[in-house]
């Protein structure tokens, strides 16, 4: 049942906050099988977020019929990455603050991440790590989604 009531931010949101979720589980196994100093693997959470701004903007085109205009595929791209960025640099001051204060310093050492690194610098990076990539996999995204033959699965 197509409703054309359906906002994208409000589709962008509950996606945003379920790869917030993601980012979260993911850097917890990673604290507790001892792998937080291997920086890279935390890129492989990228992931999360291409999946999510998928599923969003192919849930988002199904609630509304198979109408998706190109700005609200890029707006569900940037706003997904957003939050769920928000939500991780939140995650990530509590976590530096209340368990491992020492993990800034392995920021630091790493190639990845300016030696200067403050928290609040941490937390911008890690805002705009994720609002960039989303509003670009948004971009890519919908240059599937934009065509008109495509058709979600299940529909004639």
């Amino acid at each position: 049942m197509a409703s054309s009531n359906v906002s994208y931010q409000s589709v962008a949101i509950k996606y945003g906050i379920l790869v917030g979720l993601a980012h979260i589980i993911y850097f917890v196994l990673m604290w507790i099988f001892g792998l937080l100093e291997v920086i890279e693997l935390s890129f492989i959470s990228g992931l999360f977020l291409v999946i999510g701004i998928i599923v969003a903007i192919s849930r988002f085109k199904q609630l509304r019929g198979g109408m998706l205009h190109y700005l609200q595929g890029l707006g569900i791209g940037a706003t997904v990455g957003v939050v769920s960025s928000v939500i991780l640099a939140l995650f990530l001051m509590l976590f530096l603050g209340v368990f491992r204060t020492g993990y800034l310093e392995n920021l630091q050492a790493s190639a990845l991440f300016p030696e200067g690194l403050s928290m609040l610098s941490l937390f911008i990076i890690t805002i705009i790590y994720g609002t960039v990539p989303g509003l670009l996999i948004g971009f890519i995204a919908m240059q599937w989604f934009k065509r008109r033959d495509h058709q979600m699965p299940g529909q004639m």
